[in-house]
């Protein structure tokens, strides 16, 4: 293999100037996943998803109120793949509700205590589903000047790597 350019003598599928995605033997490689699920009229399911999504986190974080966020999230598409990766990554179990809480203050994100508890307005829902799929988070390389940030995807770093 090189980094020549070459003539590709195979069949091409292009939904736009660049390509949406690239298939070979072993991997599907999806360039803007949102293109994709309206190709594939994925986004219907992930909206039809919300209910079940919701009550699965639930179980694992009983002590949030998930009633403006499924609201919320029935209405808006990225709100409902949030929840989607949530569910998927499967690692609510084990959210610490202080930690959450100090994390959501920490990088803006409003919470409040309604019957105990832990309540997010409207305004805050995307914050708060960034915070649970680990793409909101802070740093601070230099004394007290923290820096807050939004993830566009995650992927944890492995404990051996460089």
């Amino acid at each position: 293999m090189t980094d020549a350019l070459k003539i590709v003598e195979d069949k091409i599928f292009k939904l736009d100037t660049d390509f949406d995605l690239l298939i070979d033997t072993q991997n599907i490689h999806i360039l803007r996943p949102s293109g994709f699920e309206f190709a594939g009229q994925l986004q219907e399911a992930i909206m039809a998803a919300v209910p079940s999504n919701v009550a699965a986190i639930k179980t694992d974080l009983n002590f949030v109120n998930f009633d403006v966020i499924e609201s919320y999230a029935g209405q808006h598409p990225r709100a409902a793949r949030y929840l989607a990766s949530i569910r998927s990554l499967a690692e609510s179990k084990d959210i610490d509700r202080d930690r959450l809480v100090l994390l959501c203050s920490h990088t803006g994100v409003e919470t409040e205590e309604v019957d105990g508890q832990i309540t997010v307005t409207e305004k805050h829902v995307m914050g708060f589903l960034e915070v649970l799929d680990r793409r909101r988070y802070e740093i601070e390389l230099v004394a007290d000047a923290p820096e807050q940030y939004r993830a566009a995807s995650r992927s944890k770093l492995d404990a051996e790597a460089p």
